[in-house]
């Protein structure tokens, strides 16, 4: 095995965690353990490997930092990490692999600078860091990068301008949309105003120069000249400073909260025309979305509070407040991102990013929307739902749970990606919380347990995750069909057929064999979720670690009943409590 030079384990079953001893396969070129269910570290060991020429680690579950001890491989051509959890910032070691020509670090959960030191690789061709939470400016090093011929910096919180070079010049619009507030030549985004103010700055630079030359001469000439430049100089600069403050007023949603809120509210009144009804999206539970364009590329959405049921002309501040606290400190790529809000005497409203797709229900319930919304793409969808509660649930602090998770509030890209949305009835879900008095959330998606209890849980998330899982794959609600599932009088539902659920405007009889292996987990895992008792429910970690794992098919989508799934998931999640894991 010391001999060995290409490991090639890609697309596989594989889980657990990488272990230490690869870094004994000291003339390893090529290791591809690509679409896996791997989890954990990468462990330190990674940079003995100073031969290895390619890397794929990409769909998999790895998390925590990118290992610094990749900058030892000194050889590597291909690195790919990405579709994983890693977390914190780029190492800046990476700037060390001098040869490397393709970096992929997309669909991750990196945050932080860009390293100045990635402009330092010379040879690279391709780089990819969308996805991710990377922020300030893309360093000035990357001028210097004449190989690079593709890059995408998309879905970030990157401002400032585009490096001038031919990558970054002649990329397309999509491989810098949703950041922050980038500039520059790309077809699509904003000039950069910083432009003409350093081009005047250096022609008055310039003049001032030839003023101090003649100066010195002692013309009486150029003094007279000298203080006719000055007052020139001074009314551009006050021209500039009135052009900026107008400039203002056309509000930068990418820096929203820098400006006054005066002029923000104003703005966004008068885009609405005063919230007018030909600017109405859609409405929630505790308010109305309004589609507002502010500027050229600019558009987001505006969710106006409404008023409180007992009085028309007060509004109710409650699922406001919760909101706004909900939604601060969230950063995860599959919950919508927030922008800010406006508390006024007359209206309250929250601003998100606007999303093209429009809500699951609306494109379930349109027949041609629909049969574009393939499994696939359904498939992705319901992972990045599980994926965004299980960050609510298990990785803040303390653990935030939706109460109101449906179809109507679960929105979708341009690419049918998911983003969850609507948090006025969530709640932080504290140790010592036990004065909940109210049930908030949608009849039809609320866990039975609440007929009988005001005190929600996590549990109660994963009940309405199974509503909306059954409800993607079956391209409508469930209705009763779901509890008639659980009800044991219904004996003449047990045989039904999964295939004669599934949404019958994708022909699920023509399904792939990846999307049926898929299709049928999804619907196993949503009777798992759908438990009557609470305490059998998987919890949102455990369903995003499953449907991350590819199962193998043991029999045909064509012969698989509802009965057959739902005993697997109870006999599956009803082990795993009863020996006591997760």
């Amino acid at each position: 095995m010391a001999q060995l030079q290409e490991l090639d384990l890609s697309s596989n079953s594989l889980s657990g965690e990488i272990p230490r001893e690869l870094g004994s396969l000291s003339m390893l070129l090529k290791l591809d353990l690509s679409n896996n269910a791997i989890m954990g570290n990468v462990p330190t060991e990674i940079g003995l490997l100073s031969h290895l020429a390619y890397l794929n680690l990409a769909s998999n579950n790895l998390s925590r930092l990118v290992p610094r001890q990749l900058g030892s491989c000194k050889h590597l051509l291909n690195l790919n990490l990405s579709r994983n959890k890693f977390r914190k910032s780029i190492p800046l070691e990476i700037g060390k692999i001098q040869s490397l020509e393709v970096l992929d670090l997309s669909h991750n959960l990196l945050t932080g600078n860009i390293p100045g030191e990635i402009g330092k690789l010379k040879m690279l061709r391709i780089l990819n860091i969308s996805h991710n939470g990377l922020f300030g400016s893309i360093p000035h090093s990357f001028g210097d990068m004449l190989a690079l011929t593709s890059i995408d910096v998309s879905y970030n919180d990157l401002e400032g301008p585009l490096p001038n070079v031919k990558a970054f010049n002649e990329a397309p619009f999509e491989a810098i949309e949703h950041n922050r507030g980038l500039c520059g030549n790309v077809v699509g985004s904003p000039k950069c105003n910083c432009t003409r103010s350093k081009k005047c700055n250096q022609h008055v630079g310039a003049r001032i120069i030839v003023i101090l030359i003649l100066s010195f001469l002692g013309c009486l000439l150029l003094f007279c000249t000298s203080i006719v430049l000055v007052i020139v100089n001074h009314r551009r600069r006050w021209i500039i400073k009135r052009d900026n403050n107008e400039r203002a007023n056309d509000l930068d949603f990418m820096h929203i909260l820098s400006y006054d809120g005066k002029v923000f509210y104003n703005r966004i009144v008068e885009a609405t025309e005063g919230f007018d009804s030909k600017y109405y999206v859609g409405e929630g539970a505790y308010g109305i979305v309004y589609k507002v364009k502010i500027s050229q590329g600019k558009t987001v959405a505006v969710k106006q509070i409404s008023s409180s049921q007992e009085d028309s002309e007060i509004i109710d501040l409650i699922p406001f407040e919760r909101e706004i606290q909900a939604l601060t400190n969230l950063r995860h790529r599959n919950i919508v991102k927030f922008y800010g809000f406006c508390s006024h005497v007359q209206r309250c409203f929250l601003v998100y990013e606007y999303m093209e797709g429009g809500s699951l229900r609306t494109t379930l319930n349109d027949d041609e929307r629909a049969k574009e919304f393939r499994w696939d793409k359904r498939v992705n969808m319901v992972r990045g739902v599980a994926d965004a509660l299980s960050y609510m649930h298990h990785e803040c602090s303390p653990p935030l749970i939706h109460r109101d998770l449906t179809s109507n509030n679960i929105l979708l890209d341009r690419d049918y990606e998911a983003r969850v949305s609507d948090f006025g009835t969530a709640r932080l879900l504290r140790p010592d919380s036990s004065n909940w008095t109210t049930i908030a959330g949608t009849i039809g998606y609320i866990a039975p347990e609440l007929a009988y209890s005001t005190i929600p849980t996590k549990k109660c998330d994963v009940y309405s995750f199974g509503v909306v899982a059954f409800e993607t794959i079956m391209g409508k609600y469930p209705g009763d069909h779901v509890p008639r599932e659980y009800s044991p009088s219904a004996q003449t539902e047990s045989s039904m057929m999964l295939k004669d659920v599934l949404d019958q405007r994708l022909s699920p009889s023509r399904l792939c064999l990846r999307d049926a292996q898929n299709v049928i987990l999804i619907a196993k895992l949503a009777f798992a979720c759908l438990q009557a008792d609470p305490r059998l429910r998987p919890s949102m970690e455990q369903v995003s670690h499953e449907l991350r794992v590819q199962v193998p098919l043991e029999m045909p989508l064509s012969t698989v009943s509802l009965e057959q799934l739902r005993d697997l998931g109870a006999r599956k999640f009803g082990a795993f409590i009863g020996d006591g894991k997760f």
